[in-house]
């Protein structure tokens, strides 16, 4: 749960700063990082699966918090 509130800052930090490519890369980081982490714990099964489900929509929804927050509004 941790991990997951971590991710999501760091979503929101992504959204305000950089654009879609970027968290892309993060995805794709956070998928490289884990999953090799379980099977050398041989911890990877179904569940692990759900967990990294949970860690990409809590980085992807920080993200698109961010986004949204950094849009500016109609009258600026």
């Amino acid at each position: 749960m941790i991990i997951a509130g971590i991710l999501f800052l760091l979503g929101i930090l992504i959204g305000l700063s950089y654009g879609y490519p970027a968290i892309i890369v993060a995805s794709a980081a956070l998928t490289a990082f884990f999953f090799p982490l379980w099977l050398i714990r041989g911890e990877l099964g179904v569940f692990s699966v759900f967990v990294w489900v949970g860690f990409l929509f809590a980085l992807q929804s920080g993200f698109l918090l961010g986004s949204y927050l950094a849009t500016p509004e109609d009258g600026d």
